[in-house]
């Protein structure tokens, strides 16, 4: 997410970022007198934001369902968060909900729904956490905004697990809502005061989206006093600077957020956009170098090229990047799911049968394993 000169802003959801050495709160200085302060929201809690609803919440204690033991309570909660007979919830990409309205209106995007299944997990006394995954750059334009989404989902941290479906599978267990995800392979442990951070820059974002500059800089400043080094929060509040017309704010904002994440090649070109816009090409050009050496070793990069490329019927080219991004990656199971289909589409059954054996062997259970080979079956 962030904002060009042609008045496109670019949001970033559900950050994505490495960790450092955090600032001490009290370094960041804020802008409290650009913005209404009397428009401010009242922020919600972290208690209230991870709170179940006191049905869902009794059902959860009911001493039938404690006594269990922790594999019959992990059978019980999957079906709780994803039987479509007790829980038919739906992906909802555009909102940021707390836990209990989540549950309530059985939807929710990545960040909300995980809430929920940790908030779950935690009332089951499930060894529960949530992570940060990456996922190629994907981008959802909305108005003159455009949405940068990156992904989190919970997992489940207990290596004695098994489970009976098509095949036996041993090991955590990643519990995920994205439909298109096929991100199966351990993340960054996220703390809950990181996702507490993450949720109120998503609602910063989305308010920003809807043009309450006022109610968006609450939330990011929220976001940015529960984690400091949260570097996509810290470029959402350089875009809003930049919409107030506060740009060497905005300028020494997105530079903070490259101490926290130097390698952020979507920082780096907010920042670049901004140097090129006050003629400061030199600089800028500076930045091409530090953009092309991040993408060149990221295969999410590469991903995220071979899905465009896909979006464009353009088979061969996108073959390639996936390809590029299979050399710098082992056991990503969406590499081999998007060769098996751009292969499938060019009609090269060989190597899309190949690609489809390793994707089976992967996560033989997955929907999408099961969906490409009836695919491939059919043709």
């Amino acid at each position: 997410m962030r904002a060009f000169l042609t008045l496109l802003v670019l949001l970033s959801l559900s950050a994505c970022s490495t960790i450092s050495a955090p600032l001490k709160r009290e370094q960041i200085v804020w802008q409290d007198q650009l913005f209404k302060q009397e428009q401010a929201p009242q922020i919600l809690s972290k208690d209230e934001i991870f709170e179940l609803s006191p049905a869902l919440k009794a059902q959860l204690l009911k001493p039938e369902v404690r006594n269990l033991s922790v594999y019959l309570r992990t059978k019980y909660f999957l079906e709780l968060v994803y039987s479509p007979e007790v829980s038919p919830f739906v992906y909802n990409p555009n909102d940021t909900t707390i836990a209990r309205k989540t549950w309530e209106d059985k939807s929710g995007n990545c960040i909300s729904l995980t809430i929920l299944a940790y908030a779950v997990g935690k009332a089951l006394d499930l060894p529960i956490t949530m992570q940060d995954v990456d996922v190629p750059v994907q981008f959802d334009r909305r108005g003159n905004i455009e949405f940068l989404s990156s992904h989190v989902n919970a997992i489940i941290l207990h290596k004695g697990f098994w489970f009976e479906g098509d095949s036996e599978q041993r090991g955590n267990l990643i519990i995920d809502f994205e439909p298109q995800t096929m991100v199966l392979q351990r993340g960054r442990v996220l703390s809950e005061d990181q996702i507490l951070s993450r949720f109120y820059n998503n609602l910063g974002a989305e308010y920003l989206a809807k043009k309450q500059k006022n109610i968006a800089y609450a939330y990011f400043k929220a976001a940015l006093m529960t984690t400091p080094d949260n570097s996509l929060a810290l470029n959402n509040l350089a875009q809003l600077y930049l919409q107030v017309g506060a740009q060497e704010i905005a300028e020494s904002t997105l530079r903070r957020a490259l101490i926290h994440n130097p390698e952020d090649a979507i920082v780096m070109r907010s920042l670049q956009e901004l140097l090129r816009s006050q003629k400061r090409d030199g600089e800028a050009e500076l930045l091409s170098t530090a953009i092309r050496a991040s993408n060149e070793k990221n295969p999410h990069y590469w991903i995220g090229l071979g899905m465009y490329a896909m979006s464009r019927n353009n088979f061969k080219e996108a073959i390639r990047s996936f390809e590029k991004a299979e050399t710098m990656a082992s056991g990503f199971a969406e590499i081999h799911q998007n060769l098996a289909e751009a292969y499938m589409k060019i009609g090269d059954m060989d190597r899309a049968k190949t690609e489809i054996k390793k994707l089976i062997s992967l996560v033989p259970a997955h929907p999408k394993s099961k969906l490409l080979g009836t695919k491939f079956a059919a043709q």
